[in-house]
């Protein structure tokens, strides 16, 4: 095992979200950044609840990010389980390049 493998397996969160930005898709390290930034917004959004008595904008602004969290985590999900279904069976998940328009 290489010096270059291990320091590229031990790389910290930070290291992956640079990283990500030369790889297509999202790495773990991008997850856990957003995932912390979503729990400092609803910490934010927690307090602006108290100190503005539920007021009622404050209550849209955080029923819209708990469901933008959401949304985003279950795409997330929906992408891993597809790109383990292309994994198991690659051939059916291509489409044939053996397609030839028909001239009409």
């Amino acid at each position: 095992m290489g010096s270059s493998e291990s320091a590229r397996k031990s790389s910290g969160v930070f290291q992956d979200v640079i990283n990500s930005i030369f790889e297509p898709g999202v790495n773990h390290g991008v997850l856990v950044v957003m995932n912390c930034a979503f729990i400092g917004l609803f910490l934010i959004l927690f307090y602006l609840l108290v100190a503005t008595g539920f007021n009622l904008h404050v209550c849209a602004l955080t029923a819209i990010a708990v469901l933008l969290f959401a949304s985003i985590q279950w795409f997330i999900r929906e992408l891993a389980s597809s790109k383990v279904l292309a994994k198991k069976s690659p051939a059916s998940s291509r489409p044939s390049s053996s397609h030839k328009k028909k001239k009409l």
